[in-house]
């Protein structure tokens, strides 16, 4: 193996080399202790960070990919080196997990094996963060922590781990000091905004509780791991830079903005190389893949399943809870949080309309798009079944109103136990009659899914942001168009 202008030269490609020659057209900074390997049965050397050993494996990161080979194909001296750095990384492991553990005040690490290696129910019983949805493909864990709670010394308002389709832990982000909670009421721990002076409570800015917090984690992750080094992270709107720090496979991403946040994200170090992009399905598959989530039962119903549950917790954010849902359904990766800074008031409040064009630019970066739909108008069983039939969710603006809600609540319940679809069907018609008058209140502005429907009994399935208790209700088509406020979208191929 020689070099020519920077490039590698192979006179002959072994079959595991010819993939690792591929990934060096991706320049990406290799942050681990790096290891000569050398291939046994042509002699060629690479540099590799080591990941994991086994008793008849290695897997290794080479320019920002994974791979695994068999210890077989190595010269002796390759796996003594190996070995070598097993044994002194075990003992840095235990070591270096006990430290971040502590500066945590979490069990975030169980000394055994990577996060990413362990089940996510796993890690969020160690961290005691409840469930929060569970989908074929899909899995989240979120908790909302009190004023008391301290995650790297800092105040955390929203910790959410999010599992792969193997259910394996996928990744784990924290929220901290942000717009939203420095100006929503329903916001928890109004006292984090706050500083002592002299034994006197003196108000704090947004951007002195980012800086602060910002500040501690950093400090804390310092301590427990040196040094970070800084790069670029996201896409489009959301690409920002951040501070980031490596132990083993697992990257700590801290992001400070401006009159936005602080916020921490625990990702593999592959996604951190690709800062944070996901891989792009074709139009043609994803089409496919939700034509899949359609259910069709013989009753009638047709509903989307395999949608993520957002919980919004305390906060007032239907609509980015709303919008997370469905962006990463349509497999744009988004958070809540981070979603609810794009469009907070400067008097708190989450404006639907700034949202929905803050968003556009992410979905707008995955070849998706998100189109407006004239709902007070043109709201019908008929419009629904377009969007519905090819698996695409509809987000619904509209008042949820105590009306609203019981007549959703109490007509579930009964459509549960019903035997004769025709017969519920005069049964939601002679409710809806009842219930439109009294449903002339637009106030309790609110945003949720509409995912399914009955076209025999015209009812609409709904969805809200509450939990799973709220994952799925019933609701007369013609009562939903008249709680409808203003209008609403879809994200679309």
């Amino acid at each position: 193996m020689g070099f020519d202008g920077g490039m590698f030269q192979f006179k002959r490609l072994p079959s595991w080399s010819a993939a690792l020659l591929a990934a060096m057209a991706l320049h990406v900074p290799c942050l681990a202790q790096t290891i000569a390997i050398t291939q046994l049965k042509d002699a060629k050397t690479i540099e590799v960070s080591p990941i994991e050993l086994s008793e008849s494996e290695v897997r290794f990161q080479f320019q920002g990919r994974d791979f695994t080979i068999s210890l077989e194909q190595l010269t002796p001296d390759s796996r003594e080196r190996l070995q070598q750095w097993h044994q002194q990384e075990h003992a840095a492991d235990q070591s270096s997990d006990a430290a971040i553990n502590q500066a945590v005040g979490l069990p975030l690490f169980s000394a055994k094996t990577e996060l990413w290696q362990e089940p996510a129910a796993q890690v969020a019983r160690r961290l005691g963060w409840p469930v929060e949805s569970t989908t074929k493909g899909t899995l989240s864990y979120r908790k909302y922590p009190g004023s008391d709670d301290r995650f790297l010394g800092a105040r955390p308002y929203c910790g959410t781990l999010y599992g792969d389709a193997k259910d394996k832990t996928g990744s784990l982000s924290v929220v901290f000091a942000n717009k939203g909670d420095f100006n929503s009421a329903l916001g928890r721990g109004e006292d984090h905004f706050m500083k002592m002076v002299d034994g006197n409570q003196v108000d704090m800015t947004l951007n002195e509780a980012i800086e602060r917090d910002a500040t501690t984690i950093a400090t804390l992750l310092r301590e427990a791991l040196g040094e970070p080094v800084e790069q670029r992270y996201g896409e489009k709107e959301d690409r920002r830079d951040v501070l980031r720090w490596d132990h083993r496979n697992h990257a700590f991403i801290l992001s400070e903005r401006e009159n936005e946040y602080t916020y921490l994200l625990v990702v593999d170090r592959a996604t951190a190389d690709r800062e944070g992009k996901v891989d792009f399905i074709k139009d043609s598959d994803f089409r496919d893949l939700l034509e899949t989530n359609v259910s069709k039962e013989e009753n009638g119903d047709v509903v989307i399943t395999n949608i993520p549950m957002v919980d919004q917790g305390p906060k007032g954010y239907c609509a980015p809870a709303t919008f997370e849902r469905a962006m990463r359904y349509m497999n744009v990766p988004a958070d809540m949080y981070l979603l609810a800074t794009l469009a907070t008031a400067p008097t708190g409040g989450t404006r639907t309309s700034v949202l929905a064009e803050e968003a556009k630019r992410i979905i707008s970066s995955k070849a998706r798009r998100i189109r407006e739909l004239e709902l007070e108008e043109d709201l019908d069983v008929r419009l629904v079944q377009r969007y519905i039939d090819k698996g695409v969710p509809i987000l619904w603006q509209m008042a949820s109103v105590d009306e609203y809600n019981e007549a959703a609540n109490d007509l579930t319940r009964q459509r549960a136990t019903v035997q004769d679809i025709d017969e519920w069907a005069k049964q939601v018609e002679s409710a809806a009659q009842d219930l439109i008058p009294t449903l002339s209140n637009k106030s309790k502005h609110h945003i949720c899914l509409i995912i399914g429907y009955n076209e025999k009994t015209s009812e609409i399935a709904v969805s809200d942001s509450w939990g799973p208790s709220y994952a799925l209700r019933w609701i007369p088509v013609s009562a939903a168009k008249a709680v409808t406020t203003s209008g609403g979208f879809v994200i679309d191929l």
